[in-house]
């Protein structure tokens, strides 16, 4: 299917934009074709179920000229993740952490303004949307060529699904500073999601920090353990995999983060879709691990965790975050390291930016724009301030 492209001072009127679903959409990797989309192919194969049962999306591709695009579309309902749901980001996932507000007045006063604020987003349905450049987690790396092709992607989109936003996740300036400047003028409006970290590797200064080298200190002195590199897992220790993910984030954090299964793990290793590194205890038990999932000269880090019922004072996290930085240095990588613990990354040399939820509304009746630009209003006012400030 082909739609005009979205009204820019760059437009490229030769090029149109294809959209396919299922097996329409697997054609495009006949032949070994856009191999390095091939952890977005798994979901494409695969139903979300299989993968992470609240990652729901209807999943396909964009494919402009010689460039591939994921795409997923979400609707409304249920407890959807994180990278699924605005209202999960925005509401459902700050009404699990009003624990952490020490004031019970604070609870209570948060508490009422999220749950308006769920109610106005409910009513605008801003979860009726359509991700692009997205790879259902939760920091998505963009490839080059973004810029290039949203006329088109945009144009295509809004002509194939004229109730959905579109929206593009993860969008920040700290590669490119005028990266969100350029989606603006061409009709995304930005959206405040949180404060990340980044890790240059190819600067590696970050090394020469106390607390790194306290870190990697504890890993050399840490008795009974040696480290497990990606090719020495084996497929026994998969579910072990999981079961750490699950205490850290599901147990510890929230049951909104991807709930990844079993199977989604042994084809991220088999496949090499993710590359994991870990921690294996001298009686063979696994007790943490990491995954990183890499696009060009960049890293994220989408998948951690260790024994949370082993003593604290272990430093499991602290080694991992050790061991991680090194090999960033080792491959001189740009490590996106994501939100949260922003006082921890910042002593180990962590820089902050800003990232954005891009959202394209022109289509949309008044009703629909007005929970978008509300939800801007709030968050670009009051939630950045409070990010910076915060150092969250």
């Amino acid at each position: 299917m082909t739609a005009a492209p979205v009204s820019t001072t760059d437009e490229r009127l030769d090029l149109a934009a294809d959209i396919a679903f299922g097996e329409e959409a697997l054609q495009h990797f006949a032949g070994g074709a856009f191999s390095e989309h091939a952890y977005w192919r798994m979901f494409l194969e695969e139903t979300p179920g299989a993968l992470a049962p609240n990652l729901a999306a209807q999943s396909g591709v964009v494919r402009i000229g010689d460039r591939l695009w994921p795409i997923s579309v979400h609707e409304p309902g249920g407890k959807l993740s994180y990278p699924c749901s605005l209202a999960t980001q925005y509401v459902r996932y700050p009404l699990e952490e009003l624990a952490l507000l020490k004031s019970p007045w604070k609870q209570v006063g948060a508490w009422c303004a999220l749950q308006g604020l769920g109610g106005i987003l409910e009513a605008c349905a801003v979860d009726r949307t359509v991700q692009w450049s997205s790879s259902l987690l939760s920091t998505n790396l963009h490839a080059s060529g973004l810029l290039e092709d949203a006329p088109e992607v945009t144009a295509a989109l809004v002509a194939a699904f004229p109730q959905h936003a579109i929206l593009l996740k993860n969008i920040h300036g700290y590669e490119d500073s005028l990266l969100p400047g350029r989606l603006e003028k061409l009709g995304y409006k930005l959206i405040a999601s949180r404060q990340i970290y980044f890790f240059d590797g190819r600067k590696a200064d970050f090394l020469s920090r106390s607390d790194v080298k306290r870190d990697l200190k504890m890993l050399v002195n840490l008795p009974g353990y040696s480290i497990v590199n990606h090719d020495n897992f084996k497929i026994n220790d998969v579910p072990r995999i999981v079961d750490l993910y699950k205490k850290l984030y599901l147990d510890k954090h929230s049951r909104l983060n991807p709930q990844y299964t079993d199977f989604f793990v042994a084809r991220a290793w088999k496949e090499r879709l993710l590359e994991f590194k870990g921690l294996r205890h001298d009686s063979g038990r696994l007790d943490a691990v990491y995954a990183c999932y890499r696009k060009s000269g960049t890293t994220s880090t989408p998948f951690i965790g260790y024994d949370t019922t082993l003593p604290s004072d272990i430093g499991f996290y602290r080694m991992l975050v050790g061991m991680l930085l090194r090999d960033v240095a080792e491959a001189k990588l740009l490590l996106n390291y994501s939100s949260g613990a922003g006082e921890f990354k910042r002593r180990r040399g962590g820089e902050p930016a800003i990232e954005w939820n891009a959202v394209y509304t022109r289509h949309l009746p008044v009703v629909r724009r007005s929970g978008y630009q509300f939800l801007g209003m709030l968050l670009n006012r009051f939630g950045r301030k409070f990010l910076e400030d915060n150092h969250i």
